[in-house]
């Protein structure tokens, strides 16, 4: 059966675009884990990185985004860590023993891996964070809204409401997410734009998933019924986004994430930051023009664009990354 184009997209860009790989038709590797991380099975299927010393800190829950498995845990782990914070990255599909498609995946998956990491001795359980992009980001704001120890959120390119999920294949399939045993609502996917897309990709045409993002969203009844209850989250907010983002409308979405937080009276000094010339990957463009990725070959020829330029990228990175830090200093 031929794979989906949304699926060579989401299981081929994140992955890719975090670790600077400019191939992606090869397998990712990765050095061995810092001797202060390490592996995770049970409770949650991830990696956990320490920092140095003794008593307790702030912790700070990772999500990968549709790439899949625990991408986070080879990158950002560490480099959090580093930062003086207890990071566990949480894998949430595509690794054994988690389910293998982004289809109704539990949002107990992140409660069981803020529990483990709640439960340590060396972590400060008032405080714990959650950062999450693209499909991570998503999640990021839909545990926080269902769990209260969460007490900050850093969602980069994110939505604030579930979308439709990808199953065999990568097809648009159902919704990505469940709790408590039942799916919850998403947005379907639009017919007549997933068409076009799979046209452009048989013809191996440049393919831009934003067109098909913003017809899906026309359904304003269905995207209500996936907005998640944000006004329960227990800290601030911040969301990241690229105004030149072309695989979802990442600036619309934190816009539309900041109304409803002002709406319903959030407490908390919530925050959103537009890059300027920044694409959906912007935030992992850290080592400077050779990082960027604005786009990605997919197989059988054609791309998929991911908006930016190399310069918007790195310079929205090297922004964003000390704005993150002093945000997760200032409410852990």
């Amino acid at each position: 059966m031929k794979k989906s184009p949304i699926a060579v997209l989401c299981f081929a860009f994140c992955a890719f675009a975090v670790a600077g790989a400019q191939n992606p038709s090869r397998e990712l590797t990765f050095p061995p884990l810092p001797a202060n991380c390490s592996a995770q099975t049970k409770p949650f299927v991830g990696t956990i990185c320490t920092r140095a010393g003794g008593g307790k800190h702030p912790a700070v829950i990772l999500l990968g985004g549709s790439e899949g498995g625990d991408l986070m845990g080879h990158t950002l782990a560490p480099v959090v860590a580093e930062h003086g914070y207890v990071a566990a990255s949480v894998a949430y599909f595509k690794e054994p023993g988690l389910p293998q498609a982004l289809v109704d995946v539990p949002v107990e998956t992140v409660g069981r891996a803020l529990a483990a990491v709640a439960a340590r001795p060396d972590v400060d359980s008032a405080h714990i964070a959650i950062l999450g992009g693209s499909k991570g980001g998503e999640l990021a704001l839909l545990a926080a809204s269902t769990y209260s120890q969460i007490t900050a959120v850093v969602a980069d390119v994110p939505s604030p409401f579930a979308w439709f999920g990808l199953g065999q294949y990568g097809e648009p399939s159902g919704c990505s997410w469940a709790l408590d045993g039942k799916a919850l609502p998403c947005v379907p996917v639009d017919a007549a734009a997933d068409q076009q897309i799979g046209m452009a990709y048989t013809q191996h045409k440049p393919m831009m998933l934003r067109a098909l993002y913003d017809a899906s969203m026309r359904n304003r009844a269905a995207v209500r019924a996936a907005f998640f209850p944000l006004e329960r989250v227990h800290g601030p907010v911040l969301c990241l986004s690229a105004h030149d983002d072309q695989l979802w409308d990442s600036p619309a979405y934190c816009a539309i994430a900041m109304d409803y937080l002002r709406a319903h009276h959030h407490p908390y000094a919530d925050r959103t930051i537009d890059y300027p010339n920044a694409g959906h990957t912007f935030l992992w463009a850290t080592r400077g023009l050779a990082s960027a990725v604005l786009s990605v070959p997919v197989p059988g020829g054609g791309s998929i664009a991911l908006g930016g330029t190399a310069a918007g990228d790195v310079k929205a990175a090297a922004a964003a990354w000390p704005l993150i830090w002093q945000f997760l200093a200032q409410t852990l």
